[in-house]
């Protein structure tokens, strides 16, 4: 009932009020007056239309009086004026009166404009009364008009940037085109208080599906790397963290973001899965989860993985599915159990072929029938061995699945050394893996030292040693270098407190 009595404040103020103003007006101003009114026009309209905008994407509603924000909203416009909306809507009524020619409307119009200075006194004497903290915000900024000195300095904690907003229109259009999705259980999203969104991280449609799926500002939380490589991630406020180290700037920006009621977006395993299944999850995700004492809401995608697998450099139209699971406090017992189960529920669409099997020798590093490494040919409707001849046509998701199984260290023996091509610090080299280390031109790396490991942009082993990272691009397969390395440490070398996103 709110939403429609607001429906019916906002008609009346943009297409009730103009048309019994400016109905049967002439609009033969000179051109010079013409073309300031329209650029006064354009400017008034873009500011209010952005600050609702603002509004509903901080607050879920709408600077209307009966279905105004029961949060204080302190970004965009709201950081310079308390009501940018209602000056928006004042000087498109002058815009429009200098605009008709009939220059007597303006006086009807300066009438409508103290209306509205009434009208948002109202609205502030009724947040006042509703909303905490908003006496104290009145106290930092003007009514309508800026004045200089006096403005709330831009946090992304507190403030949605403008690009968030852009990139999610964009985002619902570009996916409505090309991934035309179906959205399940999105009434968990409705309540206002902040919450972890814990996604299952396959592809890089994850993140837009969860843009395309909400109306609500979510700060994600991304590898430092990634962050500092693609400059659009920051202007999204992603919150970036450091690998290999305990951040504790990032932890304090969660800290700050939570604090304001806005919702985090977190990919659990850290990595996007290489075969569409789940990764396993450092203990050190669940102690976040826990410390931030917020409700996890797990998400699932259903369809990604065969239109564009981590394997693939391009991507294939088609439909996919996003389910939004139940809220999981933070301090359930069985916290952890939850949310994989959920993440890890069977997706229909793996008993499908994939679109495409170009480069899906990045994922089958060898053949499944002879082991012979590197020898793995593919092509659109497939892929092929050229040292025994063996070929697959069109395997399902999870017959793919069941060949990396095949081939993974452990199930397939190795002979040492294993040969490789890479680029090590910008040039080409040969590169040997030995059961105990490697050797990447003429640096020797032991696994005994290596803390961790991870694949960056798909196609970069990185290996961290106490504080610093040895990296490399491999020609033929990032994966086949840490799935090899791993085994050997963990398996070979028993070190049994080592994590790998493979094993645990």
């Amino acid at each position: 009932m709110k939403l429609i009595t607001s429906a019916i404040e906002l008609a009346i103020m943009w297409i009730v009020i103009p048309i019994l103003l400016f109905g049967g007006a002439p609009f033969s101003s000179p051109v010079a007056i013409t073309v300031i009114a329209s650029v006064i026009i354009a400017g008034s309209l873009l500011l209010s239309v952005y600050s609702a905008l603002v509004v509903f994407y901080w607050s879920g509603r709408l600077p209307t009086t009966s279905f105004g924000p029961e949060t204080t909203v302190q970004s965009g416009p709201y950081r310079f004026v308390r009501h940018p909306f209602n000056a928006g809507f004042i000087l498109f009524l002058f815009g429009m009166g200098f605009l008709c020619g009939d220059y007597w409307r303006v006086l009807y119009v300066s009438v409508i404009g103290a209306l509205a200075v009434i009208y948002s006194l109202l609205q502030e004497y009724l947040t006042s009364k509703r909303v905490t903290g908003y006496s104290e915000y009145k106290e930092k900024l003007p009514f309508m008009i800026p004045k200089a000195g006096k403005q709330i300095p831009f946090d992304k904690s507190t403030s949605i940037p403008w690009q968030f907003i852009v990139a999610s229109f964009v985002v619902k259009l570009v996916i409505l085109f090309i991934l035309p999705s179906k959205v399940k259980n999105t009434k968990v999203l409705r309540d206002r208080r902040p919450f972890v969104i814990a996604l299952a991280h396959q592809t890089h449609f994850d993140g837009p599906l969860i843009f395309y799926s909400t109306w609500r500002y979510i700060r994600f939380v991304a590898t430092a790397i990634y962050v500092d490589r693609l400059g659009l991630l920051g202007w999204l406020a992603v919150i970036p963290v450091r690998r290999y180290a305990v951040d504790t700037s990032a932890i304090r920006q969660m800290l700050s973001t939570i604090r304001q009621g806005v919702p985090l977006g977190i990919a659990p395993e850290a990595a996007r899965s290489w075969d569409g299944r789940p990764l396993h999850t450092k203990k050190e995700i669940w102690k976040l989860f826990r410390m931030l004492k917020i409700p996890i809401i797990p998400v699932k995608f259903f369809g990604v993985q065969r239109l564009w697998p981590r394997w693939s450099k391009t991507f294939s139209i088609g439909t996919s599915t996003v389910e939004f699971g139940n809220p999981i406090e933070a301090d359930d017992p069985q916290l952890e159990e939850k949310v994989m189960n959920f993440l890890g529920k069977e997706d229909p669409t793996f008993k499908l072929p994939y679109r495409n099997y170009k480069h899906i020798e990045k994922l089958i590093w060898r053949c499944p029938s002879c082991g012979a490494i590197a020898s793995i040919k593919s092509f659109r409707s497939g892929f092929s061995c050229s040292s025994c001849g063996k070929s697959w046509t069109k395997p399902t998701v999870n017959e793919v699945i069941q060949l990396h199984d095949k081939i993974m260290p452990g199930n397939m023996g190795l002979s040492f050394p294993i040969e490789d091509e890479v680029v090590f610090n910008g040039k080409s080299v040969k590169a040997k893996m030995y059961e105990d280390h490697a050797i990447i031109g003429d640096y020797r790396l032991d696994y005994n030292v290596i803390k961790n490991s991870s694949i960056e942009k798909s196609i970069e082993p990185v290996f961290g040693i106490g504080s610093e990272m040895v990296s490399f691009v491999s020609t033929t397969s990032a994966l086949k270098w840490q799935e090899i390395v791993d085994f050997q440490i963990k398996f070979r070398l028993k070190r049994e407190n080592y994590h790998t996103d493979l094993w645990g």
